[in-house]
């Protein structure tokens, strides 16, 4: 099995490693963290690490695991690839799989099944675990430069639906600020605001309604996002007032993902959420090939959950 390295960085630096370990990755406990360290499979700096060790800034933490000491969670595997050409394959990515190995994902990803069947692939950009949809691997580096510059350009568009809380009445164009959320409890929550703050990015969205269940008071959104930041969608739908329906992060009740996180998907935290994840999915993906003066636009096939709300919702998005 591989080993695992992580570089420390603000805020870890002057902690203990097993305090950076216990709060980075939270797939072992902290007694499991210790019988870790205890046996000399944490190492800092090429030396085997006590628990009493502090980090410094820059110091490298590797990580040998026990085989089979990870249980990963289970994830959905139906992913679907939509189109191949010789440089790029297009994949319909369900939710409840991640992109790439993280966290407590190891194996159980999208890269690791696609490597599986083909001899290489590179994410060329990517999507949120919860996140289904169109996600574009190229076959070479060269393949994944030449598209990836286009997707910094701004010249690769993309389309999402986003089924969310209330009735959404007009379309809208919001542009503002994203930045780290100070004030939340949760490290990696994000906040919009539209006059710049410290360490914030320019973010940039267009939302047009699409449909609205008066009796479930939910609204179906297409989005195209002009820019491409993280939880770009999310935190944007949350300041308009239309939580997308299963968010634990963006939802209408702050301490979601803390009950999550502690609990599970309880069933009364289901509930609330009104779905098992979040209801947002990378609809279409479109570009010139300006090599060849073609245009390439790839849609998604039906999405189940979208479809158990809005039956003929492929009727009339664009």
């Amino acid at each position: 099995m591989s080993s695992y390295q992580s570089l420390i960085r603000y805020p870890f630096t002057g902690n203990t490693i097993l305090v950076f370990l216990t709060t980075k990755f939270p797939y072992h406990s902290k007694d499991e963290w210790q019988y870790l360290l205890d046996m000399g499979r944490i190492h800092v700096q090429g030396k085997v690490a006590s628990a009493e060790l502090v980090l410094q800034e820059g110091d490298s933490v590797v990580y040998e695991p026990i085989p089979a000491r990870i249980q990963e969670p289970e994830v959905d595997t139906n992913y679907a690839v939509l189109k191949e050409t010789e440089e790029f394959l297009f994949i319909d990515k369900p939710g409840n799989l991640p992109m790439h190995p993280a966290g407590r994902y190891r194996t159980r990803t999208l890269l690791n099944l696609l490597e599986e069947k083909y001899p290489m692939v590179i994410p060329v950009h990517r999507l949120d675990r919860e996140t289904s949809g169109i996600v574009i691997f190229a076959k070479s580096e060269e393949s994944r430069t030449w598209l990836q510059k286009k997707f910094e350009k701004r010249e690769v568009k993309k389309e999402y639906l986003a089924v969310v809380r209330g009735k959404f009445l007009n379309s809208i164009s919001l542009d503002g600020y994203i930045g780290k959320n100070l004030d939340s409890a949760i490290r990696k929550k994000m906040k919009f605001s539209l006059k710049e703050f410290s360490d914030s990015k320019f973010v940039s969205t267009e939302f047009i309604p699409l449909d609205f269940i008066e009796s479930q008071n939910l609204s179906l959104v297409l989005v195209r996002p002009l820019t491409g930041r993280i939880h770009q969608i999310r935190v944007s739908l949350l300041y308009l007032g239309y939580p997308i329906l299963g968010d634990k992060l963006y939802g209408p009740r702050e301490t979601m993902f803390l009950d999550f996180v502690q609990s599970g998907l309880s069933p009364s935290l289901l509930e609330e959420l009104g779905a098992e994840r979040q209801i947002l999915h990378a609809h279409s993906i479109s570009y010139i090939d300006d090599r060849t003066d073609e245009k390439i636009k790839v849609r998604s096939n039906p999405l189940k959950e979208i479809l158990s709300f809005f039956p003929n919702y492929e009727d009339y998005v664009p």
